[in-house]
């Protein structure tokens, strides 16, 4: 039966930790969503890869539409940071996603204020960026020894329950340390984005 866990799958296999942490956080805010996020996600017919990859390329286009063209250069920037996307570009990534190309690898890597707007505009949720460390659910935006981009070396982002439980890749972690040894990173975190109310 589908459930949480399948808010993250994709991402063991595709760089997309910014979108399966929302779902991660809308699936625990938004009770009334769990039977379309399972139906999407669950892939009982194979479809979660092409779902996924619609859901990206409707927020880059919504950010097109709305004049975003910072934030979007930001999300470009970010993505070509990561060892072999130098050359990644969000219009060619736009057409991979219509002609059925992205589906070996559709990574794309978001700045915190990209994480924040996606979470705004495509789930009407009130999201902001906080430093402090604050208790509540939250998406952390976690650096790790070998990054190099302007957001603080950011490397990877995973969902924080108000329990501190994590979620990410499909998989429930009880905290940073168990996802450093169980992923072999140093994951640390340098990003928290937060949900007002």
């Amino acid at each position: 039966m589908p459930g949480i866990d399948d808010m993250g799958v994709a991402n063991a296999d595709h760089g997309i930790c910014g979108f399966t942490s929302t779902l991660y956080m809308v699936h625990k805010h938004r009770p009334a969503l769990h039977a379309y996020l399972d139906r999407a996600l669950g892939d009982q017919e194979g479809m979660r890869d092409t779902r996924l990859q619609a859901e990206i390329k409707t927020f880059l286009r919504m950010m097109q539409a709305k004049g975003a063209g910072r934030l979007l250069k930001e999300i470009q920037e970010l993505t070509s940071s990561f060892p072999g996307y130098k050359q990644w570009r969000i219009e060619s990534y736009i057409d991979r996603i219509n002609k059925r190309q992205a589906d070996a690898d559709y990574s794309i890597a978001m700045p915190p204020r990209a994480v924040a707007e996606y979470v705004r505009t495509m789930w009407q949720m009130r999201a902001y960026i906080e430093d402090r460390d604050v208790p509540g659910d939250a998406i952390l935006g976690l650096t790790r020894t070998g990054m190099a981009n302007r957001w603080k070396n950011l490397a990877h982002y995973v969902f924080r329950d108000r329990n501190g439980r994590l979620y990410s890749w499909g998989e429930q972690f009880d905290d940073l340390a168990a996802v450093n040894a169980a992923k072999g990173r140093d994951y640390s975190v340098v990003h928290r984005i937060m949900l007002h109310g």
